[in-house]
């Protein structure tokens, strides 16, 4: 178990290093709990920052600004279709998860790079968008909205939650989803927005796993890492739910920067 201070180089100095897992399938419920002991164990610096790769069997989300009236079937027909419906503590309306839409998870420590908010939004975008034109799909954010588009339809949504400038929850490209699901809702609270994919742009779409290598090289690139290490899901969790465990039995520290910020 790694309990110790903050990560450093041989030299003793700051490294950059960002650990990386997946993609894996995964309930979103099980994502959400390792989020939370990950942020934890970034928190107490005894990890480096994360970037948690999944892919979601079908799932809705609604974050902090969602609203019922942006569910156009009653949460009733969703049990019975066996389809839950996840009111979570991120930023943002409500969206669909599901299989063929690569959804990351940076746990990030922002005081190691810029404590910005709108700064920390803007680079998840821009990290798509530039993990897009490597495909040969040429993005673009929209003035005043979060998340990337092309044309008028949606490919990306961004959804975070940041607490003492440590980050999670984050984005989701649609690589190959079945985009039906979208019909069940309004995507992101947004009226007279399509959405879209990567499938749907490209003659020959990618696989999903060769979309996470490139988005995990755009993401080095944008976020300044030095070095990545590819942890396995079962190395992750024992690391971050136990170490989580130990960090949780210590005495807390309540301080002004305790205040959760929410976009969308």
């Amino acid at each position: 178990m790694l309990m110790g201070g903050p990560f450093t180089s041989e030299w003793g100095t700051p490294k950059r290093l960002l650990w990386v897992s997946g993609p894996h399938r995964m309930e979103y419920g099980e994502a959400w709990e390792l989020q939370k002991s990950a942020v934890e164990m970034r928190r107490a610096s005894c990890v480096p920052d994360l970037l948690l790769l999944i892919e979601h069997p079908p799932v809705y989300t609604m974050g902090r600004a969602g609203s019922d009236q942006d569910m156009l079937v009653p949460e009733e027909q969703l049990q019975r279709l066996g389809i839950p419906l996840y009111r979570c503590d991120r930023g943002g309306k409500v969206t669909f998860h599901g299989p063929g839409q690569l959804v990351g998870y940076p746990i990030l420590d922002l005081g190691q790079h810029r404590r910005d908010v709108h700064w920390y939004l803007r680079m998840l975008e821009e990290v798509v968008i530039d993990t897009l034109a490597r495909f040969g799909i040429w993005a673009h954010r929209e003035p005043g909205l979060t998340g990337v588009w092309v044309g008028d339809d949606k490919i990306a949504a961004i959804g975070i939650k940041i607490s003492r400038w440590i980050t999670m929850h984050g984005f989701a490209l649609n690589v190959d989803p079945d985009l039906r699901y979208f019909d069940r809702i309004v995507p992101c609270g947004l009226h007279g927005w399509g959405v879209t994919s990567m499938a749907q742009l490209l003659k020959d779409p990618p696989a999903l796993e060769e979309v996470a290598v490139v988005l995990v090289e755009t993401f080095c690139s944008r976020m300044g890492y030095a070095e990545v290490k590819w942890v396995p899901l079962e190395d992750l969790s024992k690391e971050v739910h136990e170490g989580a465990e130990q960090v949780g039995s210590l005495p807390s520290r309540t301080t002004r920067s305790e205040s959760t910020e929410l976009r969308g």
